[in-house]
């Protein structure tokens, strides 16, 4: 039963809301009767009792030098007094003027308006009385009045869902499978019915606690194991009398009630994809960079042949949705994704991008302050900008600030190796005096604004000194530099008078908490040092770093394959799809003549390339909600089955338009399940993934080998190079994983009976891997076996050239290695860990 409860009533709150008002009204006439006696009280007065005192014409200098030469009389001093009194009545006018703009315009800076003189002042304290006065006398008004509810009217708070007679229920966030990872449209999707609900579920989850101490701050930054709650579902009735309802109440469209609070606006179409975020394309595409250097880091440490698949690198959703938004920017608008409403990522406009550089180059030169309820945001992004632009960034923070700024309980929590934190200011700036001038470029101090003039005149003194090599980003008012005021739009309403007033009006970048964390470990995955480089161990059974066949190989997952996808062919299909390296759809117009071919690949948009390589990757076929939920997975429509449909038609029509209509449909569906036709398509994956089958079902040591030279023949490098998607990139390292054990798998038969054979095999698999070590190693023994000992050296080089494409330099036991094989009697020993 809802419990009713009265707010404001009795005796008692009437009067004083009856006082309020009259006090409210008191303070608005007296304010008003001065502001309407200076304005217009003071000029009546002036000319009814003292008259108007200029002379009626021109006086002429005879006349001037009499006035001038003789005594001053009362009705003389009278009218310059009323000359000044003019002068100040038409200056309070100005002052009146410019304070009713300034309110106007700074609506949200407190204080704006009393900036300036004595006249400035009381302008300021009649209009802000007069304004504030009747705002509130509207806000009462608009309220009912006194606020007191009227009889027959009371103000309801319904109990908890618990106890009405409905019971809720939790979902476990699933991990991700196949690249694709949980999301609160797929919990409302199978839990609730329907994908379009899941705003309710954010509305029931927001700022929820879950395990680990955590908080939802956003509906895209969920991970395995948070517990989401389900909107509450009736119990069933129990077996009671029946009981006398009262009348039902008029239905409102609200959502049901909970515990939680307020509903978060869900990003829409043309809004930022994280709440509270918003960057430029620069921050996005050095995201993106740290993203690809991080991948490239994260494959190295692959040992081939060991078979393993549990390792993906983990990355934050906000992490991708910015690195597809940039490309997304460079890219384009695509023709085939208009009917496909998705939630792009905003990034920022050209001016607020040109504004945050100009924030850093005044924080460089003079130090730069922000104020305001959008400071702590706008600070994050202007940190992780320069985190991006600098290179080897050193960041010198109090642990204060840095648990403020970034909302993590423990100043020790996962911060990149360039962040050094400090127990407060002076500290801080100890460690940046302690420093020799080799090593201050690039150092950025983030801190609170220093209080004492102590630590402001040392702060002065490193700005004065660091020529511009350190970049002082402050929480608070810094007078001697620029400070800016940061509202909770993220605009940069007001500045300090000097070179920040070019900031005025710009909007500020912003990141919330939980982003900039993500956006944290991504710089230091891919900058900071590693840890998984590979042990450095030969196998006695061949002599070679790369490992051994896997303990159950069979129990590896692999991608789908079929045998019928590589059946021999009577007849030539008459297009061919290369998936191996830069994605290629070739037309035979005469399938008599098969190695005649039409390249038709400019075609294809990018929504259609990504469904055609999803299909060419699942020859045995794939359910719709599979396809769904990997090509949408960040992007969910409103009706995600006429969304397919419409795909695939643009797909097949666009096809039959670049080619001929009679070459039938590329893409079938039967039983449920779509794919594409062997009888329409050649497609160089199905070679690949049938020898991949054989090696799995083989039992013959010789059909085995035979297995792993075809996939070594059939890998043509990267698949679906320069295709973005999450579902790929799991599967693309699987793919490109299998090669390299197969690779190993014919090194180790082979190396000791056919060391030539053995090198070149090595060679192709640093095509596929070209930054992992433990493949140079082996190279370099090789070379080593055959007698070709200038080449270890070369091999060294191009070592030392590849791995720094992702900020690495060989280890020390790789240098010792190359230097004892060069050597023509050396053996060949394990390197020292």
């Amino acid at each position: 039963m809802p419990v009713e409860r009265q707010a404001g009533t009795g005796p008692r709150g009437a009067r004083r809301a009856l006082v309020r008002g009259a006090g409210r009204v008191l303070q608005a006439g007296v304010a008003l009767a001065l502001l309407s006696g200076l304005c217009a009280g003071l000029p009546w007065a002036l000319v009814r009792f003292i008259g108007w005192p200029l002379p009626d014409h021109l006086p002429t200098m005879a006349e001037l030098g009499d006035v001038l030469t003789a005594r001053l009389s009362a009705s003389q001093l009278l009218d310059v007094l009323a000359c000044g009194a003019w002068l100040l009545w038409g200056a309070f006018l100005v002052e009146l003027a410019r304070c009713g703009y300034d309110l106007v315009r700074t609506a949200g800076l407190p204080g704006a308006a009393w900036r300036g003189g004595p006249l400035r002042r009381v302008a300021a304290v009649l209009i802000t009385t007069v304004v504030v006065s009747f705002v509130g006398r509207t806000a009462l008004a608009a309220s009912g009045g006194s606020g007191a509810v009227q009889p027959g009217l009371s103000s309801s708070v319904t109990a908890p869902l618990a106890v009405d007679g409905r019971s809720e229920d939790v979902e476990l966030v699933r991990p991700p499978r196949a690249g694709v990872h949980d999301s609160l449209y797929r919990i409302a999707q199978r839990r609730l019915g329907d994908a379009n609900r899941w705003p309710e579920l954010w509305s029931l989850n927001a700022e929820s606690t879950q395990p680990g101490g955590r908080t939802l701050t956003s509906p895209s930054l969920i991970y395995p194991g948070d517990r989401i709650r389900l909107p509450p579902t009736p119990m069933p009735a129990a077996s009671t009398p029946p009981q006398r309802q009262p009348p039902p109440a008029k239905p409102t469209a609200t959502s049901p009630p909970s515990s939680s609070p307020p509903p978060t606006v869900a990003p829409g179409p043309s809004s930022s994809w994280e709440p509270g975020m918003y960057v430029g394309l620069g921050l996005a595409g050095a995201i993106s960079a740290m993203l690809l250097v991080a991948r490239r880091r994260h494959r190295t440490a692959y040992r081939p042949g060991s078979g393993r698949r549990d390792d993906d690198l983990p990355v934050a959703p906000v992490v991708y949705q910015l690195h597809l938004a940039h490309r997304h920017a460079h890219a384009g608008p695509d023709e085939a994704d208009a009917a496909e409403p998705e939630t792009m990522l905003e990034l920022g406009e050209p001016a607020d991008e040109a504004a945050a550089d100009l924030a850093l180059e005044l924080a460089a030169t003079h130090g730069l302050g922000l104020i305001g309820p959008g400071s702590h945001a706008a600070a994050r992004a202007l940190l992780l900008t320069a985190m991006t632009t600098t290179r080897h960034p050193q960041i010198v923070a109090p642990a204060a600030d840095l648990r403020g700024l970034l909302g993590v309980p423990e100043h020790n929590a996962d911060l990149p190796e360039c962040v050094h934190v400090v127990d407060d200011l002076a500290a801080a700036l100890a460690h940046l005096d302690s420093q020799t001038p080799q090593d201050r470029a690039g150092r950025i101090l983030l801190a609170s604004a220093p209080e004492g003039e102590h630590d402001r005149t040392r702060l002065q003194h490193a700005l004065a000194g660091g020529g511009a090599s350190t970049t002082v980003l402050l929480l608070g008012q810094w007078h001697p530099g620029v400070t800016a005021y940061v509202d909770t739009a993220g605009t940069l309403t007001a500045t300090s008078p000097g070179p920040g007033e070019r900031l005025r009006g710009r909007r500020a970048f912003s990141l919330p908490e939980s982003a900039t964390r993500e956006l944290f470990a991504l710089f230091d995955a891919a900058h900071g040092t590693r840890d998984d480089h590979p042990e450095s161990a030969l196998e006695p059974s061949h002599g070679l770093e790369i490992a051994g066949p896997p303990d159950q190989a069979e129990a590896v997952p692999e991608p789908d394959s079929t045998n019928a996808a590589e059946h021999q062919r009577d007849v030539a299909a008459p297009l061919v799809l290369a998936v191996f390296g830069q994605p290629r759809l070739l037309w035979r117009p005469d399938l008599t003549r098969p190695d005649h071919a039409v390249e038709v690949t400019g075609s294809l948009s990018r929504r259609l390339w990504e469904l055609l390589i999803y299909l060419s990757l699942h020859p045995e076929g794939v359910p719709r909600a599979a396809i769904i939920d990997s090509l949408w997975a960040n992007r969910p429509a409103q009706d995600p089955a006429a969304v397919l449909r419409t795909v695939l038609s643009r797909l097949r029509s666009t096809v039959h338009k670049a080619t001929s209509p009679d070459i039938g449909d590329l893409v079938v569906a039967q039983h449920g399940r779509y794919r594409l036709d062997p009888a329409v398509v050649e497609v160089d994956y199905w070679t690949f993934a049938g020898a991949l089958a054989r090696r799995r079902t083989t039992t013959d040591d010789e059909n085995r080998a035979a297995a792993y030279a075809a996939i070594v023949a059939s890998y043509g490098g990267e698949l679906a190079a320069g295709i973005e998607a999450g579902w790929l990139t799991a599967l693309r390292e699987g793919v490109r994983r299998d090669a390299l054990d197969a690779v190993a798998a014919l090194a180790r038969a082979r190396v000791r009976s056919d060391p030539e054979s053995t090198l070149e095999l090595l060679e192709a698999a640093r095509d596929f891997d070209p930054h992992n070590e433990l493949l140079y190693r082996d190279i370099m023994r090789l070379e080593h076996t055959l007698g070709r000992h200038d080449a270890i050296a070369r091999t060294l080089r191009l070592l030392e050239a590849r791995i720094a494409e992702i900020d690495e330099t060989p280890t020390a036991a790789t240098i010792e290695l190359a230097q004892r094989l060069r050597e023509p009697h050396a053996g060949i020993a394990a390197p020292k860990a």
